[in-house]
């Protein structure tokens, strides 16, 4: 992050007219949006808080309280931009391959051309932008290598998985609800369930740690959530030192991740927001507003106003779209319709 101060920037001039047809949505002031500004799009319920009360929440949403209740507020809260990463548009990039590896009708494997092909079509550039062309190509062509590692390992065993992607709302109880995908979900041939989720860390972790996952134990909840019964097996494979690390299902604490779900959820009820200085405050976006980091916080502020103004221009334009689609349908349905209605007669000899 850059070290000196900047005035906070001018807000530019907005084309927007004041008002759409309906009075939706106006010109603001930054400060704050006057209470119904956006008519029925205003939020019904307080941030997180599902339409029955429930925290919403995921394993990374839960991992980011744990590690820091202040930038959780930050990122979930107050939903104040993050910069964009190298590190995770990589991980999002090999992600979406892999399910595009697994997600097909074909039982036979796709060879390793058409694995780099589906990196081709997932490659996800937001976090190279500012890089280098010499190493955005450094990183293209190291994931290349991690999926031709993974091709070697999958290709010998490989068979169609019961799902990809697995979307799942597991409700704990009536306090809260944890919404996530699951990489992949595998039958074997006895029908049990293997849950397999992708890392892209430079390093494997060892067994205990894979056992003590948060995330796995989530994983096999919402296993059971979706199909019925928990998994045999899940596992974190780690494609970028190509370590698969598996582990039994009674090696899971399933009764402490209930409890520590409801805990999280019931701390954000309380909005227990204070800062845990930690090892990753470093590379935390929003350091410069931090009350455990006393500085000069005006150039992350003037970025989310930035962002925030930004955003109002694009909701303004798309919803003026949207008028102008309705009219545009509604003035054809019109025509379609009396010109339907003057054929009738025409047609009519009696």
């Amino acid at each position: 992050m850059v070290d000196d101060t900047r005035e906070m920037p001018e807000p530019p001039a907005d084309p927007v007219d004041p008002a759409d047809a309906d009075g939706v949505l106006r010109l603001l002031e930054v400060e704050r949006a006057p209470e119904g500004t956006y008519g029925t799009l205003e939020p019904a319920t307080p941030p997180l808080i599902d339409g029955q009360g429930r925290v919403r929440l995921s394993f990374s949403r839960i991992d980011s309280y744990r590690n820091c209740p202040r930038r959780f507020r930050y990122d979930y809260i107050d939903r104040l931009p993050r910069v964009p990463s190298p590190h995770l548009s990589f991980g999002s990039s090999i992600h979406r391959a892999l399910e595009a590896f697994y997600d097909r009708k074909l039982p036979d494997c796709p060879t390793e051309e058409e694995l780099l092909g589906l990196l081709y079509d997932s490659w996800e550039t937001t976090g190279f932008r500012e890089l280098p062309r010499e190493e955005q190509i450094g990183f293209y062509r190291h994931a290349q290598d991690v999926l031709r590692r993974f091709h070697r390992r999958a290709a010998p065993t490989y068979r169609l998985p019961a799902a990809t992607e697995a979307w799942f709302e597991l409700p704990i109880g009536y306090e809260a609800v944890v919404v996530g995908s699951i990489d992949r979900i595998d039958a074997d041939d006895d029908g049990a369930l293997h849950v397999i989720d992708y890392k892209t860390n430079r390093k494997a972790k060892d067994r205990a740690r894979v056992a003590g996952s948060l995330q796995l134990a989530i994983y096999a909840l919402a296993c059971r959530h979706l199909f019925g019964r928990l998994p045999a097996t899940v596992s974190l494979d780690f494609v970028v030192p190509g370590v698969e690390v598996r582990v039994e299902l009674d090696e899971l604490d399933l009764d402490a991740t209930r409890e520590t779900i409801l805990e999280t959820a019931q701390a954000i009820r309380e909005e227990r927001f204070e800062p845990t200085p930690n090892r990753l405050c470093d590379w935390c976006d929003h350091r410069a507003i931090c009350p455990a980091w006393p500085q000069d916080g005006s150039e992350s502020l003037g970025e989310a106003v930035a962002e925030l103004r930004r955003r109002r221009r694009e909701a303004a334009r798309q919803v003026r779209e949207l008028r102008e689609m309705e009219a545009g349908v509604a003035r054809l349905a019109s025509e379609v319709g009396a010109a339907s209605t003057a054929d009738g007669r025409s047609g009519d000899t009696r």
